[in-house]
Parts: structure tokens; sequence; C-alpha cells
């Protein structure tokens, strides 16, 4: 509020509030905020914005999960079909259908063909076409995944093929498992 000296009889005329007896030739202009009323104000403002800051902040941090969730979903699903894809070729060249399916655990990428490379901890690289493979090729960028495919003889006529891709988010080690059954049906 602005104090302004001026006559008693213009503080009504000129949009002006008398302030109390003790300072009668003393105005405040009535249109101006008081600090106390500008600290009110932007209390409540930060009372509104800290909640909403706080949600998105959060928003974007689950979206990152769920993205993280959903490449280790496919890439896991990617390590069954290559084992799957090896039994299907083995029954086409009339081979059984384990041949190069030795119990272990490998590391796999889309177009493997056996032998499979023994697991050995590594990160996967993603391409510029978007595939996901063992070694950095040419403009392939290192991820967080890695993929462990692991296979285990359970009779003469099944394999347990387990697909399981770890990764680190937000300092905490994650995992995706996917476990399939192969059988010799043919």
């Amino acid at each position: 509020r602005r104090y302004v000296p001026i006559m008693n009889n213009q503080c009504n005329n000129r949009g002006f509030i008398r302030q109390n007896r003790a300072h009668k030739n003393m105005c405040f202009d009535s249109n101006g905020f008081t600090l106390v009323e500008a600290l009110v104000a932007l209390t409540i403002l930060s009372v509104a914005i800290v909640p909403a800051y706080a949600l998105s902040t959060s928003s974007v941090g689950i979206a990152y999960s769920i993205r993280n969730n959903v490449i280790a979903a496919g890439l896991a699903q990617e390590g069954i079909e290559v084992i799957r894809a090896t039994r299907d070729s083995n029954w086409f060249v009339g081979s059984a259908f384990d041949t190069d399916l030795a119990d272990g655990d490998y590391e796999l990428q889309w177009d493997s063909i056996p032998p499979f490379s023994i697991y050995q901890d590594r990160f996967l690289y993603r391409g510029i076409q978007g595939k996901y493979r063992i070694n950095p090729g040419s403009s392939s960028v290192q991820t967080i995944y890695k993929r462990k495919v692991s296979i285990q003889k359970i009779s003469s006529v099944e394999l347990m093929i387990t697909s399981e891709i770890l990764w680190t988010e937000r300092n905490r080690s994650r995992s995706f498992k996917v476990e399939s059954h192969l059988f010799d049906w043919k």
C-alpha cells in the first residue's frame, strides 16, 4: 500500500482510504497489495504448484519404467523365438528337434544361429534400425539391457527355455523373465 499525504476531503474522491485517526492527513492507496497479501498469495500458489510438479515428475518416472518393461518383454520373447526357430529349422532339415540346443546359458541376438555364444554378462547394443545385438556395430549404442537365455533338457521330448532380461533402473536391479517349453511333437 502506498501512503500519500492528501487533505481529508480528497481521500475518497481519488480512490484512497483514510488510514486511521493518528494519521489524519495520510491516506493509503487501496489499489495496491501489501507485503502480507503478496506472501499469502505466493503461499497459496506454491501449495497448488508443488503437488502438480511432483505428480508430473512422478509420471515421467513411471513412463520410463513402463517403457523399459515393454522393451524387456520384447527382448525376452525374442530370445525364446530364436530358440524356437532353431528347433523348427532342425525339423526342416530332418535333424532331431534338440540338435545344437544343449543345456546351458547363452547370449543371443535376433539373427543368431547355432552354435550360440556362451553367456558372458554383456550389454546389448541397439543399431540404427532398432535391432538389438550382442556385439557393437557401426552406429550402434549400448543399452541398459543384458539377455540370458537358458536351455534345460527336461526329457527326450521336452526343452525348457528361459529368457531373462536384466537391467538397472534408478539404482535398482530389475529383471524380466519368460519361460517356454518346446516339445518334439513331430
